[in-house]
């Protein structure tokens, strides 16, 4: 309301003076009193902007390998939903989703919300590592964190007990372990990858795990790269952290990793999980020939960090979302699960006209995020306002948990001890496959008399009690009538030249045009990062050149390799960084079909080359660094032509 006031100020004051056909003495004020007016109404407006802010922190700064590393991510908002931050690819960490914990708060109708986002980091690689900034946007306002850095060392070699003294114990049985020994019962393979589900069939809202296992019988250079799959009429959620054991198949002892993750089937009908992928380093056995032109790069590769990068991936999972059954209660909204329902008021005494908060919880086990509001019934003595939700999940013991909270603002009409009747709440038991109904307790709440005494008449029956008036909304300052100080300073002001009073209108039709402009940018985002790669890449080229004059060799390295994953990126529309070269020369072909192989090849080189030093920075020299930049700058030169073949 504030910011629509402040406008109709605006186009009064800047278009009456080209108005000849008004008189008002407002209509004479010239070009600095209305861009004064302007900009005290940007002013204005800016100031009813909402407030974001973003916070990150970690556990620790410093963890072994085999550890897990948590990161805690809060976003603040004075508005009555928190945006979700967006994670950005890390390439030194595997994220996992651990559950979030939201609460909002509304005093004197100011609602302020506070969300915390809590993930499962585990480190790929041995060094000094970054968690980038992560950001978080409400289509108005932008926040960031600043970078992280973590120290990821090297676990301590723990020796097994003797062999006589370890105990036989039987392995547990599950899908997961008989998945893995039916695949591994066909050859003896080494490494390999399984995914299976607990069920088959479910009910909508209905809890679905997917294990997902990594085995190998050979050792890795590194933590594996974890790919998740996509998922068709299905909703999931992380369950982290990343669980590590061992398992004999055929006489060949597997370490393994098992990933977890919960589903939820959204509507009756086919589901399905597409494969998932992991990336793999591991050791090569290849021989290198001395007189290879390229004995060096496939010497670091196989006897750095790195190794022989491979990756693995899962068959193709259906599954059938089974219909509810019939019998349903007025009440039922879809939830499905089993939940207990509870609530409360701010406070047990008010005044006539004073907001008070209502707020329903919905607890239990199940797909908390689809439940909606219950529906209040018999407010009459109320004026209700809209309902604001606020979640909280937790994931132990691989269960979806947690409590959503609706609270509603209300504010009482009378006086008198008011009755808050029972808020009702039903969701489907997949176990017992049964409805169930439940209910609050009832609440009350004491109104005393407000503040203003008022006192009622009737004016539609005969003999109404006469009206008189009390006073009045016009104060006179003066009988004898005077111009005004600013009715004579617009008359002085009349006689500027009519080519002045344009000045505010052309101002304002540019600040339409700059508007519009903005708003097709919004609107077609793809268009403009395809058209700003080029531009960002040679900044980034810049600021390499810059890191490799001060001698900071590893970051000029860290700024191309971000570079040319953000530029591949914009061409492409899609993330690349979270791709292999093979999965991102297949984009590149979709996207531009005409690309010579050639240039594929080079990309592929290219990235290699990065990643080699990239990860593996105790073979980087400045020679190498100056030579990387070199050949992404004629690489982005050829690729801009290249792309642009029709």
């Amino acid at each position: 309301m504030k910011f629509r006031n402040s406008l109709k100020n605006v186009f009064k004051f800047i278009f009456c003076p080209t108005l000849a056909t008004i008189h008002s003495p407002l209509c004479h004020y010239s070009l600095p009193l209305a861009a004064f007016i302007l900009a005290a109404s940007f002013m204005s407006a800016q100031s009813a902007f909402a407030y974001l802010s973003i916070s990150a922190q970690t556990d620790r700064t410093e963890l072994t390998i085999t550890e897990n590393l948590y990161l805690t991510v809060t976003v603040s908002a004075n508005s009555g939903s928190a945006p979700e931050p967006t994670i950005p690819p890390m390439s030194s960490f595997n994220a996992y989703s651990s559950g979030r914990s939201q609460s909002i708060s509304i005093v004197n109708g100011k609602i302020t919300t506070s969300v915390s986002f809590t993930y499962i980091l585990t480190p790929r690689f041995v060094g000094r590592q970054t968690i980038p900034a992560i950001s978080v946007y409400n289509g108005r306002e932008k926040a960031m964190t600043p970078e992280i850095e973590i120290n990821v060392t090297k676990s301590a070699p723990v020796k097994p007990p003797a062999a006589q003294s370890r105990p036989q114990q039987p392995a547990r049985q599950n899908a997961a372990d008989g998945a893995a020994r039916q695949t591994a019962a066909k050859a003896d393979i080494p490494i390999f990858l399984k995914a299976e589900t607990d069920r088959k069939t479910a009910y909508p809202g209905q809890q679905i795990n997917l294990i997902v296992r990594f085995y190998t019988a050979i050792p890795l250079t590194s933590n594996p790269q974890y790919l998740p799959p996509a998922y068709k009429n299905l909703i999931f959620e992380d369950l982290p952290p990343v669980r590590n054991g061992e398992i004999a198949i055929k006489g060949i002892r597997y370490s393994y990793s098992e990933i977890k993750t919960a589903l939820f089937g959204l509507s009756p009908g086919p589901a399905s999980v597409s494969p998932a992928s992991v990336i793999a380093q591991v050791q090569s056995d290849e021989q290198i020939d001395p007189f290879d032109p390229n004995f060096f790069q496939k010497f670091f590769s196989m006897n750095g960090a790195q190794g022989a990068t491979k990756e693995f991936r899962t068959s193709n999972l259906t599954l059938n979302i089974l219909p509810l059954p019939e019998g349903a209660p007025a009440s039922f909204t879809g939830a499905t699960g089993k939940y207990t329902i509870s609530s409360e008021l701010d406070r047990k005494q008010t005044r006539q006209g004073e907001a008070v908060n209502l707020s329903v919880t919905v607890s239990g086990n199940g797909s908390l995020k689809t439940i909606t509001a219950p529906k209040l019934s018999n407010l009459t003595n109320f004026k209700v306002f809209d309902t604001l939700s606020s979640l909280s999940i937790s994931k132990s013991n691989d269960i979806i948990s947690g409590k959503k909270v609706f609270t509603t603002v209300i504010v009482p009409r009378s006086e008198g001890h008011i009755r808050i009747p029972p808020v009702k709440f039903s969701f489907f038991d997949p176990e017992a496959q049964a409805y169930r109904e439940i209910e609050t307790a009832p609440l009350e709440l004491k109104v005393e008399k407000g503040d203003a005494d008022a006192k009622n008449f009737n004016f539609t029956q005969p003999g109404a009690q006469a009206v008189s008036a009390t006073g009045s909304d016009i104060r006179y300052v003066s009988d004898k009538a005077s111009a005004p100080l600013y009715a004579n300073a617009a008359r002085a002001l009349g006689g500027v030249a009519w080519q002045v009073h344009i000045l505010p209108a052309a101002a304002l039709l540019l600040c339409l045009w700059f508007s519009n402009i903005q708003a097709f940018r919004l609107r077609n985002p793809q268009l403009f990062r395809f058209k700003g790669a080029r531009a960002a890449a040679d900044k980034d080229i810049n600021r390499a050149e810059a890191e490799l004059k001060a001698g900071r060799l590893k970051e000029a390295v860290s700024v191309l390799y971000d570079s040319f994953m953000e530029y591949l990126s914009g061409k492409t529309g899609k993330k690349v960084s979270a791709l292999t070269t093979r999965q991102a020369g297949e984009l590149i072909m979709e996207r531009f079909p005409h690309t010579d192989g050639y240039y594929l090849e080079e990309i592929r080189s290219f990235w290699e080359q990065l990643e080699m030093v990239h990860f593996s920075p105790s073979s980087l020299t400045a020679q190498n660094a100056k030579d990387l930049i070199t050949t992404y700058t004629v690489l982005i030169e050829m690729l801009e032509k290249e792309f642009k073949k029709k």
